[in-house]
């Protein structure tokens, strides 16, 4: 039975790979945050302009922005999934208002390729860690994947999330320049703001840890009903934010209040921690065919891993439903993946 199980479970990722084209399937492993993590030592290395009698000041500190500058482009950034490694990487952990990101005319060479220099004007409206600019809004600069003089007509890039800053309201993980109205984002190309909600959410700010939590999980708690449509990464930030005890209580208190669709979103996360109440509602969206399809795949992922025996008939159901579009059959391989683990798994069981 064992091997039978594995062949074909070895078939049907075989069959998964050939759909990885596809949005679904994307998503689908976008959400299981299949990316590697590592840690990053960032050292700044903006140009600065010093003028005054302290000529010994100006020359040191043009050594400083020299040697820090080759490092810099020795050095290969590393992406940093958590919010807690990005938050140690960082001098000010603030949430502001960014306007849209533009380029600077700057080339830099880091780690062994140009990239343009990217600025945003940020007006900070609540610093977690470090002290809050004197004037506001700051300047943060950060760069590209690749120069725009690279590119002709596109390219093809594999690799972590990359990314600078979004439009609109984001919590920023920034390091300090030479220029107090400057700062520059903890690792250059790849992502580490994180989109808030448009509006702020109520939160006293003591900068406690306590209250740096509690503010933080109410930011991506709004986000989460503003963006939950096509993006339900805000709830493992929360579960990355607490931990995985604090937040599975957490997102259980969070799920009684919140819309269904909500719920759902919410039962899947917890039924992959092996919270076997809320298999009720994974089933529900698993066959909800109105639900998103990536949704519905989350969902028969969570279901194959740690469901019991009555979500098998619902998995075997939704693989052998007509596939009418690229999502449908994704779906429909992901469910018939998820069906026999899941059979597998209770058959040693029992």
């Amino acid at each position: 039975m064992r091997s039978f199980c594995l062949t074909a479970i070895l078939a049907v990722r075989q069959a998964i790979a050939g759909l990885l084209v596809s949005g679904t399937a994307r998503k689908v492993l976008d959400t299981a945050g299949i990316v590697r993590e590592a840690c990053y030592r960032h050292l700044t290395g903006n140009r600065s302009r010093c003028s005054g009698v302290y000529l010994y000041m100006r020359a040191a500190i043009s050594l400083l922005l020299a040697l820090s500058s080759a490092t810099y482009a020795a050095e290969a950034p590393r992406y940093l999934r958590s919010i807690w490694q990005r938050w140690d990487a960082s001098d000010s952990v603030c949430a502001g208002l960014a306007s849209a990101p533009v380029r600077t005319g700057i080339t830099r060479i880091i780690d062994g390729s140009d990239r343009d220099q990217l600025s945003s004007e940020v007006k900070l409206e609540t610093c977690f860690k470090g002290k809050s600019p004197i004037s506001s809004p700051v300047r943060v600069v950060g760069y590209s994947v690749m120069a725009s003089k690279d590119v002709h007509g596109g390219y093809i890039y594999s690799g972590p999330p990359t990314g600078f800053i979004r439009k609109g309201r984001n919590l920023l993980f920034l390091r300090q320049t030479v220029n107090p109205g400057e700062f520059e984002v903890a690792v250059p190309i790849y992502e580490t703001a994180i989109r808030l909600a448009d509006s702020r959410s109520l939160y006293p700010n003591d900068m406690s840890a306590t209250s740096v939590r509690f503010a933080l999980t109410r930011e991506f708690e709004a986000a989460l009903a503003q963006f939950d449509g096509n993006d339900v990464s805000d709830i493992d930030r929360i579960l990355d934010l607490l931990g995985n005890a604090d937040g599975i209580a957490e997102l259980s208190r969070f799920s009684k209040s919140a819309p269904l669709p909500i719920q759902r979103d919410l039962a899947v996360a917890l039924l992959t921690h092996d919270q076997v109440d809320y298999e009720p509602l994974a089933i529900s969206l698993l066959i909800d065919a109105s639900a998103l399809a990536w949704k519905r795949a989350n969902a028969a992922g969570a279901l194959g891993e740690h469901g019991t025996e009555r979500a098998l008939s619902h998995l075997r159901q939704v693989a052998s439903e007509p596939s009418t579009t690229d999502d449908l059959k994704s779906l429909h391989v992901w469910a018939l993946s998820a069906s026999q683990r899941l059979e597998c798994r209770l058959t040693q069981q029992r």
